[in-house]
């Protein structure tokens, strides 16, 4: 399995893109950078997206993902979230005020763009993988991402903070060769954390020793926020822990 990192901050900032991961060329987790990190060919490419939860940082590369392959592509691009995000984005960003409704575009039968929901625990295959959306923790309507090609799996939290649902999933996972998980904030932010449903380094460390972690397996930390990044590295590394990574952004990874 091939994902390459579009982006994995917590903000923009200059260097810095929002979430964003290709996988096998033709399928994304989540969609916080798309055309921004893809040339036209490459986008008209993807087939599915796959959203964790409805903010924007997720969600705002799907919008210009449908302005760039639009006449370019022979079937709509899935849009595949729970049906509380899926009425968010209907709703509030591609309403014909803020964006345009790409899924009457050109027309009802013909659309750039297509809704298809799923639950919380629902297993799928999509793109030729199998998915599992994962609830999380998180202030709105969340999942992460189980994903595997029968030979390898990968977890994706999206958005959490200490989640026993996450490690469990780890835990029963076939082949498991990657968890990534969000660590947003340093230690001394520990109160935001909580409150905006994010991992501190600390945070982290608790919830896997609390949940039994096999520590041979990678754990790639994506999501810091840029105005925060040398403290929560510098957090991360008093974690002491040799199979926690941080998350290149351009980068290719195989599992």
């Amino acid at each position: 399995m091939k994902i390459k990192v579009l982006g994995c901050s917590g903000s923009e900032a200059i260097g810095h893109n929002t979430p964003g991961f290709l996988v096998n060329d033709v399928l994304m987790l989540d969609a916080g950078t798309i055309s921004a990190a893809l040339n036209l060919e490459a986008q008209t490419k993807i087939s599915d997206v796959l959203i964790s939860h409805p903010h924007l940082d997720h969600v705002k590369g799907a919008l210009f993902l449908a302005d760039n392959v639009i006449g370019r592509t022979s079937k709509p691009v899935n849009i595949r979230a729970l049906p509380e995000v899926i009425e968010a984005i209907r709703r509030h960003l591609m309403n014909n005020i803020i964006w345009p409704d790409f899924t009457k575009i050109p027309d009802a039968k013909n659309p750039v763009l297509a809704y298809k929901s799923f639950r919380a625990g629902e297993s799928m295959r999509i793109a030729g993988l199998s998915v599992k959306a994962v609830p999380m923790n998180h202030p709105v309507p969340a999942v992460g991402f189980l994903v595997g090609d029968g030979k390898s799996s990968v977890l994706y939290s999206a958005d959490t903070g200490p989640n026993e649902l996450l490690w469990a999933e780890a835990r029963k996972a076939k082949n498991l060769k990657a968890v990534i998980v969000d660590t947003s904030f340093p230690d001394s932010f520990h109160a935001l954390a909580d409150v905006s449903g994010h991992f501190t380094p600390l945070q982290l460390h608790r919830d896997m020793e609390k949940a039994g972690v096999n520590r041979g397996v990678p754990i790639y930390i994506y999501h810091i926020k840029p105005a925060y990044e040398a403290k929560v590295l510098r957090d991360l590394r008093a974690m002491g822990r040799k199979n926690v990574k941080v998350l290149q952004e351009g980068k290719t990874y195989r599992f």
